[in-house]
């Protein structure tokens, strides 16, 4: 079985035994916080190397994300010539970047879902009451707990191991799980999330994956690289003949 499969599996095992668990007993949440606790505060988020480890993190996405957005970008401004990268695997990048740790978590979730952060918790010398994950209602303005941003950018990686083929793709998927949960867990050091917060985006995450590639490659009459690359391509050219169209008629209008 292919690594790609045994994660999206993991995932949908951990992510509901998570959900139930801790809907069940939320104040393990709290506990595993309090694990990381100590004389005030969070101690490992001082520490240089996890702050160094927090950065990579950072940046380490844009590596694998920054070819496939100028991929497509450079195949819509010119339509006619060839992609730098498979056009499936520039769109299955790009696309669960863009939709995962982008729009679903840090549009959507971290701003309407408020739950308070454990470091702004009352147990934690905080001013917020604490709320379980599956509660909406907490009183966190923006920004909040639910999910975790740099967990679903960690889970992101998936999305590019996937791509690597052979026994370098094990690797490939390992290393991308590896540091995911080593940022993930970080998170959870730093005070900055709950064990929740991390492992359910990390969990979406890696649904949306898995939906993203059943539908480029896995599916009866999956698209071809060629296919994919054609229809972006028309995309470009139909962009660049309404632009031509919309600046003929304000043109025409001041002359």
């Amino acid at each position: 079985m292919p690594a790609v499969k045994w994660v999206i599996i993991g995932a949908a095992v951990i992510g509901a035994a998570t959900a139930i668990l801790f809907a069940l007993f939320p104040q393990w949440d709290l506990a595993i916080a309090g694990y990381f606790y100590s004389h005030g505060g969070f101690p490992v988020a001082l520490q240089p190397w996890a702050r160094a480890v927090r950065k990579i993190g950072k940046y380490l996405p844009w590596l694998f994300a920054g070819p496939a957005f100028a991929a497509l970008a450079l195949k819509l401004v010119f339509p006619q010539g060839r992609m730098l990268m498979p056009a499936r695997a520039a769109v299955l990048i790009a696309a669960t970047l863009a939709l995962g740790p982008g729009l679903m978590v840090n549009g959507i979730l971290k701003e309407y879902w408020g739950r308070p952060r454990p470091i702004h918790m009352q147990a934690f010398g905080g001013d917020h009451a604490f709320t379980p994950w599956y509660s909406p209602h907490g009183t966190c303005p923006t920004n909040c707990s639910f999910v975790s941003g740099e967990g679903a950018t960690g889970a992101f990686l998936v999305a590019p191991a996937s791509l690597v083929p052979g026994p370098m793709g094990v690797v490939a998927m390992t290393a991308a799980v590896g540091f995911a949960l080593l940022g993930g867990g970080l998170r959870i050091a730093f005070g900055g999330h709950f064990f929740t917060d991390v492992v359910l985006s990390m969990v979406l995450v890696i649904f949306l994956i898995a939906g993203l590639r059943y539908l480029l490659y896995n599916r009866p009459r999956a698209p071809s690289d060629a296919m994919v690359e054609a229809a972006i391509g028309a995309m470009g050219l139909a962009a660049r003949r309404g632009f031509s169209a919309a600046w003929s008629r304000i043109a025409g209008s001041r002359g």
